[in-house]
């Protein structure tokens, strides 16, 4: 459909609604179940599964860096007044007894690690004291000073979190009240300024670690009763998880890393007041430094930190005095209060301007370690207006999404500018019916430098000049491979032990080192961290609860893209998460135009990008499907076997590709089809109210079968060619099924006319596609059969449906991350057809 033409059906379409809906009322939306677990690594037998799953989105091969350059870009830097004064402090714990310059070894270690008997919780115990003696030194120096962490060695505490307690690291650092007021003073001058009416105050710890430890301490014991031991600090109040282990054996080193990839991840997934985290593992001797931050995994060499005494003095001494900044808080988000449900809720600052977080909308993004870690709040102004903040790292060639919208919005007035009156009715169609971003930023560090992974970080150290080593000694998986799904099972091809000599000792650092690395790039996705505030703060199609007002949300969508499309533009990740009905205006509104990108050159192949529950058939096969199969000579009768599993160019049964196929790339086809399995998704996985299905087996065998997940899904596209639902439907949704067969059947037809002089390709052979499906759904009968009809939520095979923050079968196909994600509850007007 050209949107410039005024067919009937648009004519229509843009008429006031009629009456019969007019007494349609959004619901409230519905409170859904949040994220709960007490697993812990001591109960939970499946564990090593659970931790697997957790950090599936790591790199299987890392960046190995010097100690030196550790300290130099990763280490926070020692206080200026004592930057160089590491070897005074060595002197004062040598003469103080706490290092034996004899035998070169720290008094409460009088045997190695290996040589002890006691449990490794007993054997590193003594860690704590070194700690505390080479504070004591530096205070010597520095009389006054305090330290703003303090080393807790406690394998039996576990660290409470919103979600449970699944953390429980062998030791790390804890936060000082002192350290988080001073990180939140920027905060509390502008709240001020804005006129809070209650604004955190220097009493009170700003990330709450006072406040919800005084509300988890233990009962006062009883006179002559042994006090009890206080329990550890939320998860919110620590950093710097470490693992231990007596031995240097292999197994000993794994287990260490993936309980420390665990608890780092943890860290990142569960507090959105930090940038990035770091860690250590200690096997024996062998002490070595980590750093996890959303763009790349990084480890240092091991150092021995029995002998070593300056090493493990830097160390300990840096993390003790470091800022909280500098050991990977926020300052531009801290702790605001906890809300009528105990729920943790955040001051966050955008231009200098502080919103207000109210509820969580969407956060599970997060949970992968590596990739955007999209977090999404409604949140509140100084004079109580509601919009949406969205918090992300984004690639640093990636547009940010407020540029994205302007360009498309430019696209569209420069493709519709015949006359003044067609331009601005252009931008108003589109303008009223994507999220409108109010303000954005580049969130900066101490006020001056953009965030970002590798220049404020990582100070700018270049990771590829780090040395690849393999994150686990047992993945052995292709090493072209970035990603890392899981953990392999243990294969020693390819890899062998070779031994560094550490510069102090003669002792030996084992270490792993694979082999045929020499096309296997270090992970590292340079990313800066951004923040973008939205107007509207709607109803996602997935939380809508009334079937009328997602029907009428997709028209609106449906039209909007047609502008959209007509200007050169693709969405390229559709989903019930990202299209709203915006009661307020009644209209429905997209969302997270992020992936969006401009159709310009299609001889260079775009990654895929979607999710697989929504996404096209094409898209998910990676080929374009729907072109004529033109018969070959009798010569050659084998060159090409048609497939709808076919992945790339069409090949010859020798694997050669033929020069003439066009690489695949998304189309406006496939943003129009992906709206398509929102509507499918929608009557399937939902119930209506007051008349269910009766048949809920033939459903669930529906749903099971296209909505799997899977991108080898092979019972997609024949359902978009034959859509039967098989009486499965309720029969306030059965007038749906011809109307989903009819758009099925406009779109089918309208990719075989774009392919039909394949190789080339024309997504918009068929103008009026948009129209057409609109057409299909839109009309007054079938809103008449669903007016009334109340949606409730289908139970997904055996698990209920995800709350807010959770995840949903399927993971998002990103470029380049492949990151899981789910959209956020916010944000959407179109009449119907008689």
């Amino acid at each position: 459909m050209n949107p410039n033409e005024n067919t009937t059906a648009t004519k229509q379409l843009r008429a006031s609604t009629p009456p019969s809906l007019a007494s349609v009322q959004s619901p409230e939306i519905l409170a859904r179940p949040e994220t709960a677990s007490s697993a812990t690594f001591r109960t939970d037998p499946k564990l090593l599964d659970k931790v697997n799953e957790s950090v599936s989105g790591l790199p299987e091969f890392i960046g190995e860096i010097s100690v030196d350059d550790y300290f130099k870009h990763v280490l926070p830097p020692l206080p200026g007044h004592l930057e160089n004064k590491v070897g005074e402090v060595c002197n004062i714990l040598n003469e103080n007894g706490t290092y034996n310059t004899t035998t070169r070894r720290w008094t409460q270690f009088p045997q190695d690690p290996n040589a002890q008997s006691s449990h490794e919780t007993q054997v590193f115990l003594p860690l704590a004291e070194i700690f505390d003696a080479i504070v004591q030194a530096a205070q010597q120096l520095e009389p006054g000073m305090e330290p703003n962490f303090k080393l807790v060695v406690d394998s039996y505490a576990t660290p409470m979190s919103e979600r449970g307690d699944d953390m429980r690291p062998d030791g790390y650092f804890k936060i000082t009240d002192k350290a988080l007021r001073e990180m939140g003073k920027k905060c509390e001058v502008l709240m001020k300024k804005e006129g809070w009416e209650d604004v955190p105050g220097t009493s009170e710890a700003p990330h709450g670690t006072t406040n919800e430890r005084k509300e988890s301490l233990q009962p006062l014991t009883k006179a002559g009763e042994k006090p009890k031991k206080p329990p550890p600090p939320p998860v919110y109040g620590i950093t710097a998880p470490q693992e231990f282990k007596k031995q240097d054996f292999m197994e000993d080193s794994e287990n260490d890393i993936i309980k420390l990839m665990w608890n780092m991840s943890s860290i990142l997934a569960l507090d959105p007041c930090r940038r990035f985290t770091l860690g250590f593992t200690i096997e024996d001797r062998w002490f070595r430094l980590w750093i996890l931050n959303r763009g790349t995994l990084l480890r240092a060499q091991a150092f021995d930190f029995i002998e070593d005494q300056r090493s493990l003095v830097t160390v300990l001494l840096s993390f003790a005095l470091s800022s909280a900044e500098n050991m990977g808080w926020d300052p531009t988000i801290t702790f605001s209060h906890r809300d009528s449900d105990n729920r943790r809720q955040y001051n966050i600052i955008v231009n200098e301007r502080v919103y207000q977080t109210v509820t969580t909308l969407s956060d599970y993004s997060a949970d992968n370690p590596i990739g955007r870690a999209t977090r999404v709040w409604k949140v509140q102004d100084a004079q109580g207006n509601t919009c949406v903040l969205k918090d992300l790292w984004l690639e640093h060639d990636r547009l940010e999404e407020h540029q994205i919208y302007e360009n498309i919005i430019q696209d569209v007035e420069n493709s519709n500018s015949a006359t003044p009156e067609s331009k601005a009715k252009a931008r108003k169609v589109v303008v009223d019916r994507l999220l409108t971003p109010l303000e954005h930023c580049r969130v900066k560090v101490s006020g001056i430098a953009d965030d970002d992974t590798n220049l404020v970080i990582l100070r700018g150290y270049d990771v590829n000049k780090a040395r690849t080593v393999a994150l686990m000694s047992t993945s052995q998986q292709n090493p072209r491979n970035k990603q890392s799904f899981g953990f392999s099972s243990p294969d020693d091809q390819g890899a062998e032990f070779i031994t560094q000599a550490s510069q102090d000792s003669g002792l030996q650092v084992p270490q792993r080192v694979v082999h045929n690395l020499q096309e296997t790039e270090i992970p590292n996705d340079q990313r800066y961290h951004y923040r973008i505030v939205f107007q509207e703060y709607a109803t996602t199609i997935y939380d809508e609860r009334n079937l009328a007002n997602t029907l009428k949300a997709i028209a609106d969508v449906l039209l909007a893209l047609d502008w959209i499309h007509s200007a050169g533009w693709v969405h390229r990740d559709i989903s019930d998460g990202n299209l709203y009905y915006y009661k307020e205006r009644d209209i429905g509104l997209i969302g997270d135009l992020e992936y969006a990108k401009k159709v310009e050159n299609q001889s260079h192949r775009n990654v895929r990008a979607g999710t697989p529950h929504f996404m096209a058939s094409e898209a998910i096969s990676d080929a374009y499907l729907f072109y004529p199969i033109t018969p070959k000579p009798p010569r050659d009768p084998l060159h090409f076997v048609r497939s709808y599993e076919l992945r790339g160019p069409r090949k010859s049964p020798l694997g050669v590709v033929d020069p003439e196929d066009p690489p695949f790339n998304h189309n406006a086809l496939h943003d129009i089809e992906s709206v398509w399995w929102v509507l499918v998704y929608t009557i399937l996985f939902n119930e209506d109210a007051a008349g269910p299905s009766q048949n809920t087996s033939a459903r669930q065998r529906l749903m099971n079968k296209l909505f799997d997940g899977r991108l080898n899904n092979n019972s997609r596209l024949p359902f978009l060619r034959n859509p039967r639902f098989n009486g499965c439907l309720p029969s306030s949704f059965s007038s749906l099924e011809p109307a989903l067969q009819e758009y099925a059947k406009h779109l089918t037809a309208a990719f075989s006319a774009a392919e039909k002089d394949y190789p080339i390709i024309q997504p918009l052979a068929t103008p009026q596609i948009h129209e057409d499906c609109i057409s299909a759904f839109y009309t007054e009968p079938i809103f008449e059969a669903i007016t009334n009809a109340e949606m409730t939520y289908v139970k997904i095979r055996a698990q209920d449906v995800p709350g807010s923050g959770q995840k949903r079968s399927g993971k998002h196909l990103d470029e380049p991350e492949g990151s899981q994600r789910k959209k956020s509850r916010r944000m959407l007007s179109v009449p119907m057809i008689d």
